[in-house]
Protein backbone atom coordinates (compact mmCIF):
# COMPACT_ATOMS: atom_id res chain seq x y z
CA UNK A 1 0.00 0.00 0.00
CA UNK A 2 1.25 3.48 -0.89
CA UNK A 3 1.36 5.93 1.99
CA UNK A 4 0.39 9.39 0.84
CA UNK A 5 0.75 12.67 2.73
CA UNK A 6 -1.25 15.69 1.59
CA UNK A 7 -0.16 19.17 2.69
CA UNK A 8 -1.94 22.47 2.10
CA UNK A 9 -2.03 26.04 3.36
CA UNK A 10 1.59 26.23 4.51
CA UNK A 11 1.60 30.01 3.91
CA UNK A 12 5.33 30.38 4.51
CA UNK A 13 5.21 28.91 8.02
CA UNK A 14 8.57 27.11 7.96
CA UNK A 15 8.54 25.88 11.58
CA UNK A 16 5.14 24.25 11.04
CA UNK A 17 6.29 22.69 7.75
CA UNK A 18 9.39 21.28 9.43
CA UNK A 19 7.23 19.79 12.19
CA UNK A 20 4.94 18.13 9.64
CA UNK A 21 7.93 16.72 7.73
CA UNK A 22 9.26 15.29 10.99
CA UNK A 23 5.86 13.73 11.72
CA UNK A 24 5.72 12.23 8.22
CA UNK A 25 8.96 10.35 8.87
CA UNK A 26 7.31 8.19 11.52
CA UNK A 27 4.67 7.07 8.98
CA UNK A 28 7.17 6.05 6.25
CA UNK A 29 5.43 8.20 3.63
CA UNK A 30 5.97 7.19 -0.02
CA UNK A 31 4.60 10.30 -1.74
CA UNK A 32 3.82 13.88 -0.75
CA UNK A 33 1.22 16.03 -2.48
CA UNK A 34 1.30 19.79 -1.87
CA UNK A 35 -2.15 21.19 -2.60
CA UNK A 36 -1.17 24.83 -2.79
CA UNK A 37 -0.76 27.99 -0.74
CA UNK A 38 2.91 27.28 -0.04
CA UNK A 39 3.93 30.94 0.19
CA UNK A 40 1.82 33.97 0.95
CA UNK A 41 2.22 36.19 3.97
CA UNK A 42 4.29 34.18 6.43
CA UNK A 43 7.72 35.24 7.65
CA UNK A 44 9.51 32.71 5.42
CA UNK A 45 7.64 33.48 2.17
Amino acid sequence: MTRLAVLADIHGNLPALEAVIEDMQQFDVDQVVVAGDVINCGPFS
